[in-house]
């Protein structure tokens, strides 16, 4: 990948990362949350993952 492509990358993931926290602090049912919340894991761990790249 391009430095270009692994910084729109890691736009992307930071912004659904955020739009997964502003659903998390709407009314949704807990199985609902359940799933945004290893979503949100997830996106974390990918974006730890790229972060640690040389």
């Amino acid at each position: 990948m391009t430095d270009d492509t692994d910084s729109e990358t890691e736009r992307h993931l930071r912004e659904a990362l955020r739009h997964l926290g502003e659903a998390q602090d709407g009314d949704l049912r807990k199985t609902n949350a359940i799933a945004l919340e290893e979503v949100s894991n997830t996106v974390s761990t990918v974006l730890r993952e790229h972060e640690e790249k040389p």
